[in-house]
């Protein structure tokens, strides 16, 4: 006799199945199948080794509708020098006048997955729920150029959104990735977004974030870079939005004397929840990867990074080095974190360390005892701290606008009282 195993749902994978039920994409069959790809998957959780410190199935309890057409999500704040802006605005997308050697395409929801170890139950989700995914192709003739892809929700109610991006690079180009996401505070929005980045032969990607979504938003970010040999791909993150915050980054060297510099900084307080994952594959030999990450921790918040770097057996020379530094400035704040090295050559030099700790008090009576008052003394360590990640960024007015960014959120903390 055979036992029939019902899966028991979450709220969360309910509130998401009834969404996609609801909508005109569940008619066709490519997002059909995904769903119930993602249905026998479900939300991953504490049983899932990459989920164990952000346990969805736990933390996401609810869906709202998922958007429309119709449903547009205004014009973005951060607006930073670019060449060309594409915004996705509720389920709209919109491109600007694309400079020459750009190329705009639609992406099918049947594509297959750019890496296959992200394929999982977020990617499945992305896949029934995305609207205008969409492929972005740089030549060569482009030259050196910038392109904004701009995440906007500032609409009045609340929505579910999924958007899928892929870049590639062709041969010898080069390009500025410039990501934003945005929403309205007090919205409970959620977004599943997936950007893939195609990195050929001899070209150059440089790829900034920024989370700057809403307070009580839900941000599920997966970013999938394949470097092919002589590339180079650079990423800085800043995150400092979103109530419940994961950013995935997976990487893969597809080819011999490839490079990648992959950089970010967490802010968190109150009760958010962020969590930043990568997975570096060195899986061709001769490569070489750097991972810095900061993340500040305040109030009730609770913070994760997990970084994993895998040199394949025959990965000879590869060349990886990771740090992660925590500062918790609250006795209630929480981080999370695991760092790991998974090595099967012989010939290689990788390193990882993690620290966490609490602002120095030397320093701090140091800079008190010139006469600067203590918000001015914490807020200048913060500075020094963050800006130490931030200097991975090459361009100059660019590296000035995060800090800036930082700046007004290290000012909107409350200053810790001084010891008695």
């Amino acid at each position: 006799m055979t036992a029939v195993v019902t899966p028991v749902r979450t709220q969360g994978e309910t509130a998401l199945m009834d969404a996609f039920a609801a909508s005109a994409r569940a008619k066709e069959p490519a997002r059909a199948a995904a769903m119930a790809r993602f249905a026998a998957l479900g939300l991953p959780g504490r049983r899932d080794e990459p989920w164990h410190y952000t346990d969805l199935r736990s933390l996401l309890k609810a869906a709202p509708p998922l958007a429309g057409a119709s449903d547009a999500g205004g014009e973005p704040a951060f607006a930073p020098q670019a060449h060309a802006r594409v915004v996705f605005s509720g389920a709209q997308m919109r491109a600007d006048a694309l400079p020459r050697g750009v190329i705009l395409a639609p992406l099918g929801a049947d594509a297959a997955p750019l890496l296959p170890e992200a394929d999982d139950a977020l990617a499945a989700l992305n896949a029934a729920m995305a609207a205008d995914a969409c492929e972005i192709v740089v030549t060569q003739a482009a030259g050196d150029v910038a392109l904004h892809l701009a995440f906007c929700d500032r609409q009045d109610g609340a929505l579910t959104v999924a958007r899928r991006v892929r870049l590639r690079l062709e041969a010898g180009a080069r390009a500025t990735i410039i990501e934003s996401h945005e929403s309205r505070d007090g919205l409970a929005h959620l977004a599943n977004t997936l950007v893939e980045v195609d990195v050929a032969e001899g070209a150059h990607a440089r790829h900034v974030r920024i989370n700057a979504a809403g307070d009580a938003a839900t941000s599920l970010a997966t970013l999938c870079v394949r470097a092919q040999s002589q590339a180079q791909f650079d990423t800085f993150s800043l995150a400092m939005g979103a109530r419940l915050a994961r950013f995935q980054i997976f990487l893969l060297f597809d080819g011999e004397n490839a490079r990648a510099d992959v950089s970010g900084v967490n802010l968190l307080r109150a009760r958010q929840h962020g969590d930043v994952t990568l997975a570096i594959d060195h899986a061709q030999p001769h490569c070489e990867s750097r991972e810095t990450f900061r993340s500040v921790v305040d109030g009730d918040a609770t913070g994760v990074f997990q970084g994993r770097i895998r040199v394949a057996p025959h990965a000879q020379k590869t060349d990886a080095r990771m740090s992660s530094r925590s500062l918790l400035l609250s006795p209630d704040a929480t981080m999370n974190n695991k760092p790991e090295l998974e090595i099967f050559a012989d010939d290689v030099q990788c390193a990882h360390g993690a620290t966490c700790g609490e602002l120095d008090d030397d320093l701090l009576f140091y800079l008190m005892a010139r006469g600067l008052p203590r918000p001015e003394a914490e807020a200048l360590l913060l500075e020094a701290f963050v800006g130490d990640a931030m200097e991975s960024v090459a361009d100059e007015s660019l590296r000035e606008t995060l800090m800036s960014a930082a700046r007004d959120w290290l000012a909107q903390r409350a200053p810790q009282k001084a010891p008695r």
